[in-house]
């Protein structure tokens, strides 16, 4: 199970892509964080919304435990 340290929401994340060259619109944000699909590889956790890959968080980045990282809500 996703164990995620923080929960932001949209507007958040949309703020947060300073460092990112290439920025996203708010939209995007807000269309990815309704997104309840289950992962393509795994088929049993929810799509990490965040990175919009299709995938759950532990299968996008091989790790288990989600608590440094942040989930749209």
């Amino acid at each position: 199970m996703n164990n995620f340290g923080e929960y932001i929401t949209p507007e958040e994340a949309y703020k947060r892509q300073h460092d990112n060259p290439i920025k996203k619109p708010l939209r995007y944000f807000q269309k990815i964080a309704k997104n309840d699909k289950l992962c393509k590889s795994c088929e049993i956790e929810k799509v990490w919304k965040l990175m919009d890959l299709g995938l759950c968080f532990s299968c996008t980045t091989g790790e288990a435990d989600a608590s440094d990282d942040y989930e749209l809500i």
